[in-house]
């Protein structure tokens, strides 16, 4: 499928997803003098991520060289990768996550989590719903995640087994009991847990597939994990609000685009009724 998507009128972008927040110290997002290529430091942070890949845990490494990667590397690695256009409903939301994401993943308290993955792919497969190509959202995918070093196959791989284990678990008491948020207590804990968004919108997926959406099974769940509950709630209002905005943004874009179809069908039957016109008076 080609690449290069025709981009939709829309007079200004109509959403704003900062979907991240980073409340731990973060790494120096200005360059440095001397240091090597954008490209080569990406890729050196990349091949040490997925080279953990087969041994992280529920909760793994943080990691390792803060300053290696700045904002600006990161927003070219991932150019460098899908060099096309995406539509402006899309692109937009894209680039703000691409940036928010970049403080958290090099915060200094940084740990993969699979609990953050389940809340990213459930953003990003609601963002891209109505994509015009499956082929081309899930390349963006996989370039978006490599740009943060992290590996896609892995990211998707564990939200999906981690849905999964929501869906059949029976209660928030079998949820909690999964090490992985007892690991996240322990973090917390020590000062050494990166707390972002996704991990919200990750309580709010398990809890949604496991049928206790309830606030006492939010709250037990944010205990066990050793969130604040009103952290974790003010970013569940503020993620559903940004859902509310996409929606209404792809109707009206829905919309625009219908009117101008129709106005292009208009325009073209005038045009076909001169030309007959014109055939008629010549053969007159």
């Amino acid at each position: 499928a080609p690449r290069a998507f025709t981009q939709p009128l829309c007079p200004q972008p109509l959403i704003k997803m900062a979907c991240m927040s980073a409340t731990a110290s973060v790494a120096r997002v200005a360059p440095v003098a001397g240091r090597a290529p954008a490209s080569r430091r990406a890729a050196s942070v990349r091949s040490a991520a997925v080279g953990r890949t087969g041994t992280q845990a529920a909760v793994g490494e943080a990691a390792t060289d803060l300053n290696a990667v700045t904002v600006a590397d990161t927003k070219q690695t991932f150019v460098d990768s899908y060099p096309f256009p995406i539509p402006s409903i899309w692109s937009v939301a894209l680039q703000e996550l691409l940036v928010t994401q970049h403080f958290v993943r090099y915060s200094t308290k940084y740990s993969y989590s699979k609990l953050s993955s389940l809340g990213f792919v459930s953003v990003y497969d609601q963002l891209f719903e109505g994509f015009p190509s499956d082929d081309e959202k899930a390349k963006i995918f996989e370039c978006f995640v490599t740009a943060l070093a992290e590996d896609p196959v892995k990211v998707r791989a564990d939200a999906e087994e981690l849905a999964a284990f929501a869906q059949v678990a029976g209660g928030v008491d079998a949820i909690v009991a999964n090490p992985m948020f007892a690991s996240m207590k322990e973090l917390n804990e020590a000062k050494k847990f990166a707390y972002s968004r996704y991990d919200a919108i990750g309580f709010f997926r398990v809890l949604g597939l496991a049928s206790g959406t309830d606030p006492a099974a939010l709250e037990k769940m944010a205990t066990s994990s050793g969130l604040q509950l009103k952290k974790v709630n003010g970013d569940l209002g503020l993620y559903k609000a940004l859902l509310s905005k996409l929606a209404a943004s792809k109707e009206l874009m829905k919309e625009i685009l219908e009117r101008e179809q129709r106005k292009q069908k208009e325009r073209d039957a005038a045009k076909a009724a001169k030309a007959a016109a014109k055939a008629a008076e010549a053969s007159a």
